[in-house]
């Protein structure tokens, strides 16, 4: 069936056709609600007309409809038009990949870059029990930027004319028409697995293979199997040999096991998770023996020396590395053994290394003292938490009574781990898991454990070092803030062996590049040690620390008795994946120096993306970015941000016009502008500022016209929540020491403000009904963060809305309902019934799972329609497992 340009298909008018495959005919379209273009696949008559396998398909594409991953194409929805079923996905402009190889081989550096974004993609989708089932190079797209869309994922099961796994090669989907499709049926029966091709049952190993072919047909520029006919081509996938002579010589030498073990014809044999391979092509290993234009054999050899070299990812060998390591450390005048590098991961499979607080400028992993251990911190369902990975074993453990931790630092004996959870500095036994709490460290920057006892901390964001006994007491200032340089806080303190002596970085808005200083408990003025990206790590008698973005991890000596810096900074790893997890010190190292460790992953990026109330998506908006804070204007025409641009080091506030998806810059002074707020005529929006030594809330014209004005000075640095719907008040979170974080209200006509809950406990994320009779907000009174509504201003009435856990309060237009999302991210509603001196609420609805990131304290991950029908969800793009890279022996790798 062909339809020509003009027919409208529900709310899309063609516009031209795309092309045609056994999975059925590929148009462009226009939405004309949300005004973008889209793809639209009309499904095969024969797939249309069995209701049965529709209604099938159509769970399926809800499913699909959550992989929101960069590199895999986005399904929008199933659109039914009279007797026409088609599927309405993301458009993608370029060329597909066979066509990219008909012209040749793919340049190495091309083809692993190209073969780690498929393997990303599919790793995604087997984390959620998807598997493709018709991996080839015609299902790729590559975009002129070099990124690549895998398509048509998990599309073959349900397509499949017997709704069977592909157990017959002539329902493959892209077999369906063997009279008229013979080009087709032979590339998809040359990416057949083994067992595919037999017509059993397959899992995701049948990826594997397929994901094997394609990468060896990128590097030879030819397929692995081939042949005349069908049969000929499924007896060539069952019977012949890879060729791997036919790979260019500059393939690096761990591509070829990593083919091996992707084309192994026995499906137990095959390489078990797809992320395996994600990790060799994008980690050191891949790029060992890349040969590029203009590099000599000898620059190549170099290199070999300068990076890290090659990972060892056989679990069994660990434990013998890890003893060898030890011995030859304890051994005088025995040779140091070869650096020895391997990765990380967790089980389940959902988690992931990395923090999801605020608190991400904290550090996430330390190394034991002893060397044997890695502590890091890891995000799951249930939240943050602190696991262990003992070097001689397979797995890590969670620690008990972690929950929430950020930041963490070993004791010197390496018996127990200092930690932040709760607004509180603390301590756990990893032995017996007993747990004690220190002291009050409100928002804590790290800390550092000495060998007398005495641990060093900075506490707070705008907060200079202090001390304290890891027994418990009362804190003591270390360090004073040297105003004449504009200090606003001093972070991440690490002691050198001595115990007396430590190191710093004095921290200053809107700088990328800071000073690392050293500094002493006996309050000698401190002195400036270098500049870098990064906190500097302690390992031994070298600092780690970072230069340059991309990062490069640098290693130089400091004299453990003059304290004075020897020799010259060495790269001790130079990793383009390491990105600026370094700048929040996620990196350690054991105190004898022959452990490093440091986590690849980057910070996770989010979408704007519109969703229904049972969680149908509705539409997408812009591209991905460090986005954080969605607030919609009264009218629901535009939305105002906060965007980061790690690169800068800086945030501004942007507006999103929701009819055309354009963002506009609102504000561009150094530093960081966030949590912004509309007034309630729509014109103007206020925002928290850090600009100049005390931050403040500005406010300025939403056009963008004009000069920003300051609105309130507070006495500390604070976020608006939200603006009054009579103008007349605006509510924003103050951290107010003592008292942890409070709400504040600001009187905009008489500019006075004063606190509207100022307790012990942490509150925050006030919001006012629609009335601006009521205040919603959220607080950890009942030891767990649950959202609360009372009365304004005088705070007689109070109710708490939440029964268990909930975050990020909003109001439905009409009053009448709140929202809020779950611990595990389901939003919730709540109805809600308003009288004169009460308050009641019906019990909480669970509306859909957002796929948002938890423990947020100041920052909303979503903004509702008026009429309560539409969720605008900050939607987390790839947050998968980060691994992280241990290196044995590292100090093998210094030259003199």
């Amino acid at each position: 069936m062909t339809i020509a340009a003009g027919t409208r298909l529900g709310i899309y008018e063609i516009t031209g056709s795309i092309g045609a495959g056994g999975m059925g005919e590929v148009y462009r379209a226009r939405d004309t609600r949300l005004d973008r273009d889209v793809a639209i696949k009309i499904l095969p008559e024969l797939f249309a007309n069995d209701p049965e396998r529709r209604a099938r398909f159509e769970r399926e594409a809800k499913t699909l409809a959550s992989l929101n991953h960069p590199n895999i194409a986005q399904i929008y929805g199933v659109e039914d038009s009279g007797d026409t079923h088609a599927l309405v996905m993301e458009l993608v402009e370029g060329e597909d990949l066979s066509v990219r190889i008909a012209r040749g081989p793919l340049p190495v550096a091309d083809a692993l870059h190209m073969g780690a974004q498929i393997a990303d993609a599919l790793d995604a989708a087997h984390e959620r029990g998807i598997i493709h089932r018709d991996l080839k190079p015609a299902n790729i797209k590559v975009t002129e930027d070099g990124t690549v869309k895998v398509l048509d994922f998990g599309l073959a099961k349900d397509m499949d004319p017997g709704g069977r796994s592909a157990a017959d090669a002539m329902n493959s989907p892209t077999l369906a028409s063997p009279a008229t499709q013979l080009g087709v049926i032979l590339g998809t029966a040359a990416y057949m697995a083994p067992e595919q091709a037999r017509g059993k049952a397959v899992d995701k190993r049948a990826d594997i293979w397929a994901f094997g072919c394609v990468l060896y047909e990128m590097l030879a520029g030819r397929r692995l199997f081939g042949g005349d006919t069908v049969s000929d081509t499924l007896a060539s996938v069952l019977t012949t040999e890879p060729d791997f002579s036919a790979l260019p010589p500059t393939t690096p030498p761990a591509i070829r096991p990593l083919l091996r073990r992707c084309l192994q014809r026995e499906a137990k044999q095959r390489l078990r998770d797809i992320g395996e391979a994600r990790i060799t092509l994008s980690g050191p290993a891949a790029e060992l023996g890349t040969e590029r234009a203009g590099t000599s054999p000898q620059a190549v050899s170099d290199t070999r020396w300068r990076r890290v070299l090659p990972w060892v990812v056989l679990a069994s060998l660990l434990l013998v590395a890890a003893t060898v390591v030890v011995t030859r450390q304890l051994q005088p005048g025995v040779a140091p053994a070869p650096a020895a590098v391997f990765s990380v991961t967790l089980q389940p499979q959902d988690a992931v290394i990395g923090s999801t607080m605020g608190h991400r400028a904290t550090p996430g992993l330390s190394v034991s003292p002893d060397g044997t251990r890695i502590a890091f911190i890891a995000h799951t369902g249930t939240g943050d938490a602190i696991w262990i990975r003992p070097l001689g074993d397979i797995q890590a453990r969670q620690l008990k009574g972690t929950m929430g931790a950020h930041g963490l630092f070993w004791s010197p004996d390496a018996a127990s781990v200092g930690f932040f959870a709760g607004g509180k500095l603390r301590t756990i036994e990893v032995a017996t898991e007993k747990t004690d709490v220190v002291c009050d460290a409100p928002a804590a920057f790290g800390g550092t454990w000495g060998p007398d006892g005495t641990i060093l901390f900075s506490p707070d964001e705008r907060s200079s070092i202090y001390k304290v006994s890891a027994r418990g007491g009362t804190p003591a200032q270390v360090t004073t803030l040297d105003l004449s340089r504009h200090d606003q806080a001093h972070r991440w303190p690490q002691f050198l062996p001595d115990g007396r002596h430590f190191v710093y970085m004095p921290w200053t808005d809107g700088s990328t590049v800071r000073p690392i200083q050293l500094a002493s408990l006996d309050g000698t003025p401190p002195r400036t040690l270098f500049d870098a990206h990064s906190s500097a790590v302690v390992a031994g008698d070298y600092l780690l620390y970072v230069v340059d973005i991309p990062s490069r991890l640098m290693a130089r000596r400091i004299d453990p008795e003059s304290l004075e810096l020897q020799g010259t900074p060495f790269t001790a790893v130079a990793d383009d994946n390491v990105d600026y997890n370094w700048l929040t010190g996620e990196a350690g190292a054991s105190a004898g120096g022959a452990i490093l460790a440091y986590t690849t992953g980057k910070f996770r990026f989010s979408r704007l993306t519109w969703f229904d109330r049972t969680g149908r998506l509705l539409a997408t908006l812009g591209e991905p970015g460090a986005h954080f804070d969605p607030r919609l204007s009264q009218d629901g025409t535009t939305v105002a941000l906060e965007r980061h641009d790690w690169s800068r080091g800086s945030g501004d506030i942007w507006t999103v016009d929701l009819s055309r998806g354009a963002f506009s810059r609102l504000t561009s002074a150094p530093g960081f502008e966030s949590t912004p707020i509309w007034a309630p005529d729509g014109r103007r929006v206020a925002f928290a500022s850090d600009q100049g030594p005390t931050p403040k809330i500005y406010v300025r014209n939403a056009s963008g016209t004009g000069t920003e004005e300051i609105m309130v000075s507070p006495p500390a640095r604070s976020f608006p929540t939200d603006w009054s719907p009579d103008g007349r008040h605006v509510l924003f979170m103050l951290n107010g020491g003592t008292t942890r974080t409070d709400i504040w209200s600001y009187d905009v006509q008489r500019r006075t403000a004063a606190p509207l809950l100022a307790s012990a406990f942490d509150e925050g994320g006030a919001t006012f009904s629609p009335d601006g009779k009521w205040v919603a907000y959220v607080s950890d009174e009942n030891q767990r963060r649950q959202v609360y509504v009372r009365s304004f201003p005088e705070g007689e009435v109070k109710t708490q809305i939440s029964t268990a856990g909930g975050d990020q309060p909003q109001w439905r237009r009409d009053g009448r309902e709140l929202f809020y999302i779950a611990p595990d991210n389901t939003v919730m509603a709540v109805g809600v019934q308003a009288a004169a001196r009460r308050i009641g609420a019906t019990a909480a609805q669970a509306l859909f799972t957002a796929n948002v990131e938890q423990g947020k304290t100041i920052r909303n991950q979503y903004a509702v329609s008026a009429d309560g029908q539409r969720f605008l969800i900050l939607s987390a793009v790839n947050p998968g497992a980060s691994p992280i890279v241990a290196v044995l022996n590292w100090r093998s790798l210094i030259r003199p």
